[in-house]
C-alpha cells in the first residue's frame, strides 16, 4: 500500500486519529494509541445528481475539484477543514475532535450552496474498516431505527451514529455490493449486515437552493462490545454536538494555559503552543509511554515504522514537556522505564507502549543503542534535581535501583583501551562504532548517577561514577575533537571516523559536556556550529537547515527538522553565554530564529512538525514527530530567555546613557 502522510491529528490516551488535508480520516488507533490501526480508508465525498436524466457523479474530497484549507481551532486539538467545490460553489466545513476523556470521535459537516443554481446531492462518508488490523474477519450490523451501524471484531467494536438518520449501506470491499461502488452509483443499499472484508458508507441526501445550508453529525464511539459502544454513541448524540465541542475546547484551552508563558513573535509563540498540544496526543497516560509519531508506514515499506516508543525520543518529549510546565509526563515515563528495564540494566531500541519489545534490529551485542540507556539515566537525574523534599525522597526510593543498574551497565561498557564505550549502534540506527553523541550521553548519565548516589548516601558509588563520567569526557575531547569540530566517533574497527554528524550538538544540549561558561568549551561549541553549517547545512525557507550527517539520504535525502532545531538550540545557548558580546548574541539569536521558521515552513498546514523536512516543499516526513516538536518547545523557551536577556541589557545600557 502507499504511504500517506497526515496533515493533522486528534485524540486522547484511548484514541489517536490522523486526518488528511481534505478531511480524510486516515487512522483510528484504538484501544491503544500505538495499536491496532482499525481504519484502512475513511474518505468523505459528495455525489452530485445529474440534471435532465443525465447520470450523476461522485467527487471525493481529495480530488482536484476541491479547494481546501485546514487548521486547528485556536489552542485546541480540534480540527477544521474547509472545502469548496470549484465548479458548483458548494462549501463543506468539517469539524473533527476526539472527546478528551472518552473513546468518541465527533465529526460535524456543515454544507452550504454558495453557487447560483440549486444543488441536489448526497454527502457521503466511506469507511474501509479493518478492526484489529484484520481484513477478512470483521462484521457490521446496522440498526436503522436507531441510526447506528456497529462494526465489530473480537473485543473491538465501533458504533457509527448519525444525526439526522438517513443513508447507510454496507458490503465487501472487492465485491459487487462494495459500499464504495454504491457511492459511485449515488444510492446506498441499506443492507443491514455483512461479514468478511467489510466496508461501510453513511450519508445524507440534500437539496439546497442558492444560499441554503445544512448540518449533519457523525459519531464514532469505541468500546469492547456492541451494547457499550452503541450506548456510548447514543449518549454522545443526546448530549449534543455543541456540548461535546465545548467540553473538548475547554479542556484543551486549559491544558495550553498551563504552559510556561513565552513572549515571542506571534508565529513562533503559536507554534510553541501547537507543539505542546501535539505532544500531548503522543503521550499515553495509561502506560506513561510516548509514541514517536502516529503510525503511517505499518508495513515497513519505506521505514521501520513509527508507532512505537524509543526511550530516547520519549525522554526528549518528556523533558520538553517538563521544562514547559508539565512535569507529570516525565514522572510517568520514568515509571514506565522502571518497569521495562532489562535485568542487565539497559533499555532496548524501541517498545510497544505496553512495554513489550517492538520489532527491532539493534538487539545483538555490539548493536545496542547505548544512548537509549544513557538518556533514561540522564533524565532520572534531571527530574530528581527539579523536585525537592518528600517528593524527591519518594522519587529516589522508586528510581534508585533502576538508576544504579543503568549506571553499572554504562560503566561496564567503557573500554579501558579508549576510555570510550565499546561498539554499539548510533542514534540514527545507521552506523556501528563508538560515537561522540553516545559518549556524551554516557558522560552526562554517569554524572547524574554520581549525584544520585550522593543523594542516597552511596559515597563509594558516587565517587566511582563521577570519575567514570570525567574519564569519558576527557577521552571524548582528546580523541574525537578535530580542531574545528567533532568526529562522528570511532568505527567498528576502532578507526577515527571524521564524518560530520549533527548529533555532536548533543554535547551542548541536552548533555552539557561542553560547558559554555568555560571559554575553551564555548570556543569548541562555536567552531562545531560553524563546521556543521558549512558541511551539512543548506538554505531552507530563509534559514539554515541541517542534514543529520554527511551523505544522508533517508526519506528522500532532505534535511532534518530534529537536527535543525538542535542547531537552533545550541545557537541560543551560545547567545545566552555570549556575556558582554551583544553583537554575537544578536547574531546567534537571529540565526536560530530563522532556523526555527525554516522548520515551521516544512511542517503541515496545521502547524505539526516533521522528523525530516524533505528535499522539496511539501515533501516532509513523519508528522507529528514527537522529538521534533519537543525540540521546538525547548528552542522557544531558550529564545524567550534570550529575548529577556537582551531586553534587560538594553535597559541597563539605557540607564547608563541617562547617567
Amino acid at each position: 500500500m502507499a504511504v500517506y502522510q497526515p496533515n493533522a491529528a486528534i485524540g486522547n490516551s484511548h484514541v489517536l486519529a490522523s486526518l488528511g488535508a481534505n478531511g480524510e480520516l486516515m487512522t483510528f488507533l484504538y484501544p491503544n494509541i500505538d495499536f491496532p490501526q482499525n481504519l484502512h480508508e475513511g474518505m468523505p465525498a459528495v455525489y452530485f445528481e445529474g440534471e435532465e436524466g443525465r447520470a450523476g457523479r461522485l467527487v471525493w474530497t481529495f480530488e482536484p475539484a476541491w479547494e481546501s484549507r485546514q487548521r486547528y481551532l485556536g489552542r485546541t486539538n480540534i480540527v477544521e477543514t474547509r472545502l469548496r467545490h470549484v465548479e458548483t460553489g458548494m462549501r463543506v466545513r468539517i469539524v473533527d475532535f476526539v472527546h478528551p476523556e472518552e473513546a468518541i470521535l465527533v465529526r460535524r459537516f456543515e454544507v452550504s450552496n454558495d453557487g447560483s443554481r440549486p444543488l441536489r446531492s448526497a454527502l457521503l462518508q466511506y469507511f474501509n474498516l479493518q478492526l484489529g488490523e484484520v481484513r477478512h474477519r470483521n462484521a457490521v450490523h446496522f440498526h436503522p431505527e436507531r441510526g447506528i451501524g456497529v462494526a465489530y471484531w473480537r473485543n473491538i467494536c465501533l458504533a457509527i451514529a448519525l444525526n439526522p438518520r438517513d443513508e447507510f449501506g454496507c458490503g465487501r470491499v472487492a465485491a459487487d455490493n462494495s459500499a464504495k461502488r454504491q457511492m459511485e452509483q449515488g444510492r446506498l443499499n441499506k443492507q443491514q449486515e455483512e461479514i468478511g472484508d467489510i466496508d461501510v458508507a453513511v450519508g445524507w441526501r440534500q437539496a439546497l437552493k442558492p444560499g441554503e445550508s445544512a448540518a449533519y453529525e457523525l459519531v464514532i464511539a469505541a468500546d469492547s462490545d456492541e451494547p457499550a459502544a452503541a450506548a456510548k454513541a447514543e449518549q454522545a448524540l443526546q448530549r449534543g454536538w455543541q456540548h461535546l465541542y465545548e467540553e473538548t475546547r475547554q479542556r484543551w484551552e486549559e491544558e495550553a494555559a498551563r504552559a510556561a508563558p513565552v513572549r515571542l513573535p506571534r508565529d513562533l509563540e503559536e507554534a510553541y503552543y501547537r507543539c505542546l498540544l501535539g505532544l500531548e496526543l503522543l503521550a499515553d497516560a495509561k502506560t506513561g509511554s510516548v509514541v514517536a509519531a502516529p503510525e503511517f508506514d505499518p508495513f515497513f515499506e519505506r521505514s521501520g515504522g513509527y508507532g512505537y516508543c524509543w526511550p530516547r525520543d520519549g525522554i526528549e518529549v518528556c523533558l520538553g514537556l517538563e521544562t514547559a510546565g508539565y512535569p507529570e509526563y516525565l514522572a510517568r515515563f520514568l515509571d514506565w522505564a522502571r518497569r521495562t528495564q532489562t535485568p542487565e540494566g539497559y533499555w532496548e531500541q524501541r517498545y510497544w507502549l505496553n512495554g513489550q519489545r517492538a520489532p527491532s534490529w539493534c538487539l545483538e551485542e555490539g548493536s545496542l543503542q547505548i544512548d537509549q540507556t544513557a538518556s533514561v539515566l540522564f533524565a532520572i537525574g534531571e527530574h530528581a534535581r527539579r523536585v525537592s523534599g518528600q517528593e524527591r525522597l519518594n522519587f529516589l526510593e522508586r528510581m534508585w535501583e533502576p538508576a544504579s543498574r543503568a549506571a553499572g551497565h554504562l560503566a561496564r561498557a567503557i573500554s579501558p583501551d579508549t576510555g570510550l564505550h565499546g561498539t554499539a549502534s548510533d542514534l540514527w540506527e545507521t552506523f556501528h562504532g563508538s560515537f561522540t553523541y553516545s559518549n556524551g550521553a554516557i558522560c552526562a548519565a554517569l554524572r547524574e548517577a554520581g549525584w544520585l548516589a550522593e543523594e542516597v548516601g552511596e559515597e563509594t558509588l558516587a565517587a566511582e561514577w563521577s570519575e567514570a563520567a570525567e574519564q569519558v569526557r576527557r577521552s571524548l575531547l582528546s580523541t574525537l575533537w578535530l580542531g574545528d569540530g567533532f568526529a562522528r566517533g570511532l568505527d567498528a574497527e576502532g578507526r577515527l571516523d571524521e564524518s560530520v554528524d549533527s548529533s555532536a550538538l548533543g554535547l551542548v544540549t541536552p548533555f552539557r559536556v561542553l560547558r559554555l561558561e568555560v571559554d575553551e568549551d564555548r570556543e569548541k561549541a562555536r567552531r562545531m556550529v560553524d563546521t556543521l553549517v558549512e558541511r551539512i547545512g543548506v538554505e531552507s525557507n530563509g534559514g539554515i537547515a541541517l542534514y543529520r550527517f554527511e551523505g544522508d539520504n533517508y526519506a528522500g535525502g532532505g534535511p532534518s527538522a530534529v537536527s535543525t532545531l538542535w542547531l537552533a538550540r545550541v545557537m541560543l545557548a551560545l547567545a545566552l553565554a555570549a556575556k558582554d558580546d551583544a553583537r554575537a548574541a544578536a547574531e546567534y539569536r537571529a540565526r536560530a530564529e530563522a532556523a526555527m521558521r525554516a522548520v515551521l515552513a516544512s511542517g503541515t498546514e496545521t502547524g505539526l512538525l516533521p522528523e525530516m523536512m524533505g528535499p522539496a516543499p511539501g515533501t516532509h516526513w513523519a508528522v507529528p514527530h514527537g522529538w521534533a516538536m519537543a525540540a521546538f518547545v525547548m528552542a522557544a523557551l531558550l529564545l524567550d530567555q534570550v529575548e529577556k536577556r537582551m531586553e534587560t541589557n538594553t535597559g541597563k545600557q539605557g540607564e547608563e546613557t541617562d547617567e
